[in-house]
């Protein structure tokens, strides 16, 4: 008696019978997978709902809230008062640097004259007119938007930064 073998053609090749329900098997098995492991990652993962902001400068501190504060916020956990002009609504996000100056005779970017902009070593007279283009246009809300001034990188910013205020 002559046995006949199952066969067929797939992709211009021939399958047997066992080829095709292991192909099969592999296919239920991987989409039963795909249905069940994005449940399992959910599950796994973890949300921190702190929000964590680096102060830097006369204040070396991280402070944790429960959701995103504003900079009056920030002061208040620091148990000082805002003297140096920032803006109290803005609200910062978590892993925000917020700068505090540590000198007392500072330069303000919102309202320095274009002289005393220069004063500051680096600064130059077009330098010194971009800053106040850009204060005209947006006044500045933290110190660290001066590096949005085109001509003032980290490398500056982290130079200057003890003189200015806002």
């Amino acid at each position: 008696m002559n046995k006949a073998v199952f066969t067929v053609f797939f992709c211009g090749g021939i399958v047997k019978k066992h080829e095709i329900i292991g192909l099969l098997i592999i296919l239920i098995i991987s989409t039963v997978y795909s249905f069940t492991l994005p449940e399992t990652s959910l599950n796994e993962i973890e949300s921190d709902p702190q929000v964590k902001i680096i102060v830097e400068g006369k204040y070396n501190e991280t402070l944790v809230f429960n959701s995103s504060p504003t900079i009056e916020d920030v002061f208040k956990a620091l148990n000082t008062d805002n003297v140096y002009g920032f803006d109290q609504k803005t609200v910062l996000d978590s892993q925000t640097v917020f700068y505090i100056p540590i000198n007392k005779n500072l330069i303000s970017l919102n309202h320095a004259s274009k002289e005393q902009l220069m004063t500051i070593k680096g600064i130059g007279p077009k330098t010194a007119d971009k800053i106040i283009d850009y204060r005209n246009e947006h006044p500045f809300a933290t110190i660290e938007e001066i590096k949005e001034v085109s001509g003032i990188g980290e490398k500056t910013y982290l130079r200057i930064r003890e003189l200015l205020c806002l």
